[in-house]
């Protein structure tokens, strides 16, 4: 039955987001606060969760004593996927059904059928992604990467299709007619994967050197902030500790030092940010590809300082940061997500690595 697979599929996304937003980190770099532990944490069972935590027995006694309620959860579907109570008629359907279960699931069929459901993806999907709005003053419409990402939901798509598929991925929603129209992304990019090439998308997080847009996957997608990788055995640096796996000197010098251990290890988290973000550095405030990097370095004081006010103002990348680092992510894995990656994105860069600075 469509519900099964469909509600299967759902809980099992929901599973996963839940021990990704629950578990601080990959490792058992964080614990309880035991002393003996690294970083002040007890050492854990290796997924980020302390081999410590117990659970009360009469906690495991409550779980397995609760009792299915068809109504009940006919009550709950039906709010979360149409947002309305169920009918009377549903209710006394379910309820005096020789078998609720199979009662209860043509149900969810109906909702899951219903064009309330669609529309209630698309909302979801504009909360989730922080999106939404049509186009305006020359600013293309957000609303297309949460319509796609409805669609693909509503019409039962593979999910992989939200980061590869090639086209049909800036649909639009009449809700008059209640239904999706098919729609391609105008952003000019030399290859279109799903939402990663969004034109809404890109133009809403445009900021200095696309690392607004790197959080956006890592925080929508994968659930957890950066850090996002783990070295096995953290090495002390400055102040603190450096837990990457990649090699500290990865990331560069200037016009940022992203190895600056002062106060904190900034290439903590800058050493899976800075391979992702040149992926996403052609697109312009726009949310439209161009031939050269478009976002830009924060500002920084003029040298010599001219004036005691004010600010320089932010700067076009140049020099070595506009040829980007590999995109590598997670470490040891080139898997970039735009298909014609670094080919068509680097001009002027060919296969060579970048200048960095290593000091």
């Amino acid at each position: 039955m469509r519900s099964t697979e469909v509600l299967v599929a759902l809980l099992a996304a929901a599973a996963m987001g839940l021990t990704a937003c629950k578990t601080a980190s990959p490792t058992s770099l964080e614990g309880n606060g035991d002393a003996n532990g690294v970083n002040g944490g007890a050492q854990g069972s290796g997924n980020g969760i302390s081999s410590n935590v117990t659970f009360a027995p009469d906690a495991v006694d409550a779980l397995s004593a609760r009792k299915v309620d068809y109504g009940e959860a006919l009550r709950t579907a039906s709010l979360k996927l149409v947002q309305a109570l169920p009918t009377l008629a549903q209710i006394k359907n379910v309820a005096g059904a020789a078998d609720q279960k199979a009662a209860y699931e043509q149900e969810i069929d109906g909702m899951l059928a219903d064009p309330r459901f669609q529309e209630r993806m698309i909302k979801w999907w504009q909360d989730v992604m922080r999106v939404g709005g049509g186009a305006a003053n020359g600013a293309p419409s957000r609303d297309t990467a949460p319509t796609f990402a409805a669609r693909v939901v509503a019409e039962e798509q593979p999910f992989s299709e939200l980061f590869t598929a090639a086209s049909n991925t800036c649909p639009t929603y009449d809700y008059k007619a209640h239904a999706f129209a098919d729609g391609d992304c105008k952003s000019g990019a030399p290859a279109v994967s799903g939402v990663l090439t969004d034109p809404g998308v890109m133009h809403q997080f445009y900021g200095d050197m696309a690392f607004r847009r790197v959080r956006w996957v890592q925080e929508v997608f994968v659930c957890t902030k950066f850090p996002a990788e783990y070295a096995q055995v953290p090495v002390h640096m400055g102040s603190a500790d450096y837990t990457s796996p990649w090699p500290f000197k990865s990331v560069a010098t200037a016009p940022i030092n992203f190895q600056d251990t002062s106060s904190v290890i900034c290439a903590n988290c800058h050493t899976t940010i800075n391979h992702m973000a040149p992926l996403f550095a052609q697109f312009d405030n726009k949310g439209a590809w161009q031939s050269t990097i478009q976002v830009m370095t924060p500002p920084r004081p003029p040298s010599p300082p001219s004036s005691r006010t004010g600010s320089s103002p932010a700067r076009p990348l140049t020099g070595a940061t506009a040829c980007p680092p590999p995109t590598w992510w997670p470490w040891a894995r080139p898997s970039p997500p735009i298909p014609t990656w670094p080919s068509a994105s680097s001009p002027g860069c060919g296969t060579s690595p970048c200048p960095r600075a290593t000091s």
